[in-house]
C-alpha cells in the first residue's frame, strides 16, 4: 500500500522474531531498549521523552558519531551544511498493547531545513513461538526516503530482534 504521489510514500518491512509479542512490545516502548536498537551503529539515539499512552510525547535526539569522533569529518559536515545531529519529536497516535503502536514524528533539522513529518507504525502478530513484526514508515517521498526507507526499516527490525534476543 504505497501512496507515491510525490509527497507521501509508505514503506514497510516484516520480520519474524522468536519472542512473545509482550517482549517485543517492551523493547519498543522503553527508553533504554529504544536507545539500543532504534538507529544504526554510526548513529547514537537518545530518548529525551517517552510517554507511552495515546497522545503521549516521544522525542529522540540522534547524533552521527563519526562526525563527533573525527575533526576532519565534523569539518566536512559543517562545510556541506549537513547537520551532525537532529531531533525527532511527536506523539503516540495509537497504542493497542501488545499488538500495535503508532507515533507521528517531525524530523527537525534546525537551521538545515523545515520540519519533515513522518509516521511509524509497528504491528505485532503472534505466530508460532514468536511474533511477526511489521514496521511501516510513512514520510515525504524524497529520493533519500525512496532509496533508503525499506532498507532502514529492515535494519531496524534486525536490531530489534537482536535487542529482544539479548534480553531473553
Amino acid at each position: 500500500m504505497s501512496a507515491d504521489n510525490g509527497t507521501d510514500l509508505e514503506l514497510s518491512a516484516t520480520r519474524w522474531i522468536p519472542a512473545a509479542p509482550g517482549k517485543v512490545w517492551t523493547a519498543a516502548t522503553t527508553k533504554a531498549a529504544l536507545e539500543r536498537w532504534w538507529s544504526p551503529e554510526e548513529l547514537r539515539t537518545s530518548v529525551r521523552r517517552l510517554e507511552v499512552h495515546p497522545g503521549g510525547m516521544i522525542a529522540f535526539h540522534v547524533t552521527y558519531l563519526p562526525a563527533l569522533l573525527s575533526p576532519t569529518s565534523k569539518e566536512s559536515f559543517t562545510a556541506a551544511r549537513v547537520p551532525i545531529a537532529f531531533d525527532l519529536r511527536g506523539t503516540f497516535s495509537e497504542l493497542v498493547e501488545p499488538s500495535r503502536l503508532t507515533f507521528d514524528l517531525t524530523l527537525e533539522l534546525g537551521k538545515a531545513g523545515a520540519g519533515v513529518p513522518m509516521s511509524t507504525r509497528m504491528d505485532l502478530e503472534p505466530e508460532g513461538a514468536g511474533t511477526r513484526v511489521t514496521l511501516t514508515g510513512r514520510g515525504q517521498g524524497t529520493p533519500h526516503w525512496r532509496t533508503l526507507g525499506t532498507r532502514n526499516l529492515e535494519a531496524q527490525l534486525e536490531r530489534l530482534e537482536g535487542e529482544v534476543g539479548q534480553r531473553a
